[in-house]
């Protein structure tokens, strides 16, 4: 793995006051020849020469911007974590300018991919193109609130109806997300499988379903409302009823710098999922701090 600093592009999440400040120090610190690139800018944008690695200041839902390009361009992600869990970021944001440069260098960080899903929207107009996800794809209501019904078939046949708020499909790494919060299970990040877990279901089957990696997942929006089908938690896009979401295993993978032990994930998994509320309260206080000292 042959890594240039110089070619790596650096992108911050534009609603944390301290990202920007903290990804400035970081492109300068490797000597980044590209410009910062923000959260409010949109697709993160590569040129013609893709970068050695891109580097994500905030917390999951900023790297998760990333991720389709990264998988597309084959570009490993670098996570400096300024988020609450940070499943997914690597690097916590007080040791960042310490280690970003060490996982740069040759020999110190292993590649981690992660398998992922696409989805397409089939409607009365025909098959849209394909989204490719890392986390999870969700079927679910619109604007109004009301229990929808969305019809799961796996492979053609039909599994249920829901009665429910909506229905999650998941990749291993998004069963630590959404998934996870609505009761579904927590899948090794390495697995191919995908969870289907509804979210506030109204009767019928209420448990998660694992599935292989080659199944195909249809979700079809059987109320007279509309609904909503939304991508890694940002891409939001409307159905009608009768639309339906086709779910099946992505061409692309996502890799990620790590370091330490490959079966880290076990270590740290309830310490991720206890320091939530910690790590709210932490960050405030760093975000106080901040915006005193501008003030000084």
């Amino acid at each position: 793995m042959n890594i240039d600093p110089a070619n790596s592009i650096v992108l911050y999440n534009a609603s944390s006051p301290l990202a920007k400040p903290l990804a400035d120090e970081i492109a300068s610190l490797i000597g980044s020849r590209h410009p910062l690139q923000s959260t409010e800018d949109g697709e993160v944008a590569v040129g013609d020469l893709a970068p050695d690695v891109l580097i994500t200041v905030g917390g999951d839902g900023t790297l998760l911007r990333a991720a389709r390009l990264a998988a597309q361009e084959g570009v490993p992600l670098l996570g400096v974590n300024l988020g609450r869990v940070g499943f997914l970021t690597e690097i916590e944001a007080p040791d960042a300018l310490e280690l970003v440069p060490r996982y740069l260098h040759d020999g110190y960080a292993w590649m981690d991919e992660r398998h992922m899903l696409q989805v397409q929207a089939r409607t009365a107009d025909g098959m849209g193109e394909p989204v490719h996800l890392l986390n999870d794809a969700v079927v679910g209501r619109g604007a109004t609130a009301h229990i929808t019904r969305i019809e799961v078939r796996v492979n053609a046949v039909e599994l249920t109806t829901y009665q429910a708020d909506a229905v999650i499909v998941s990749t291993a790494t998004g069963s630590t997300a959404y998934g996870l919060s609505a009761g579904g299970p927590i899948l090794y990040p390495h697995s191919m499988d995908m969870a289907v877990t509804p979210v506030a279901t109204h009767g019928d089957l209420d448990a998660p379903v694992v599935l292989p990696r080659d199944a195909t997942v249809e979700l079809t929006l059987k109320s007279v409302n509309d609904g909503t089908l939304t991508i890694d938690g940002y891409v939001d896009l409307p159905l009608s009823p009768g639309d339906t979401a086709v779910v099946t295993a992505s061409p692309h993978q996502v890799r990620f710098l790590r370091s330490g032990s490959r079966d880290q994930f076990y270590r740290t998994l309830v310490y991720r999922l206890r320091r939530g509320a910690e790590q709210t309260m932490a960050l405030t206080k760093l975000m106080l701090a901040e915006e005193a000292r501008r003030g000084a």
